[in-house]
């Protein structure tokens, strides 16, 4: 039993050399997606399509937000009957169950068209990254749009730029081989 745990042990301290001498090798890369995405010209055209799309939305929750609260200071100001008070306070909880309802599903509409959108793009821009990792040696990529991995890795090369700019020069030759 000995010999066998013996044997795990040096087995397991080959590999940690072997992991410490191939780490010097890794060629690691960060991106951050959400702002690579955001920094083509087709991430902002999408982005702009979406605030014209949901604009008016927006605009109408607005008004019934300024509404609620044109209420609630007629509440505040005071010198209201019983009877009133408690009209009053029926009609903002229910305007403001109506907002907050509206609110939701405008959230989940525009999360729905953003995930649209990034699957999209974001398929193409995964490409770019492949692409872009392959010819310039990195072993690894990893997207920071929501994480701690440059606290993890302070030798990695941020790429987002040079990605965006991957992305927009591969996008010109489509476009220019499409339009001839």
């Amino acid at each position: 039993m000995k010999l066998h745990q013996l044997f795990v042990c040096a087995w397991a301290l080959a590999g940690l050399g072997v992991a410490q001498t191939a780490a010097p090798n890794l060629k690691i890369a960060l991106v951050n997606m959400q702002d690579a995405v955001a920094g083509t010209a087709d991430g902002k055209n999408a982005e702009k399509q979406l605030d014209d799309e949901f604009a008016p939305r927006k605009a109408n929750l607005d008004a019934q937000e300024k509404e609620i609260a044109g209420l609630q200071a007629k509440m505040d100001a005071g010198g209201l009957t019983a009877d009133a008070k408690e009209e009053l306070g029926l009609e903002i909880d229910h305007k403001t169950l109506l907002f907050n309802i509206a609110t939701q599903d405008a959230d989940g509409d525009l999360r729905t068209a953003q995930k649209k959108v990034l699957r999209n793009l974001g398929s193409k821009m995964i490409a770019c990254i492949a692409q872009y990792a392959k010819a310039k040696g990195y072993t690894m990529v990893f997207d920071i749009s929501d994480s701690e991995v440059p606290k993890l890795y302070p030798n990695a090369t941020d790429i987002t730029q040079e990605v965006i700019a991957e992305y927009e020069k591969g996008n010109q030759s489509v476009k220019s081989k499409t339009s001839k």
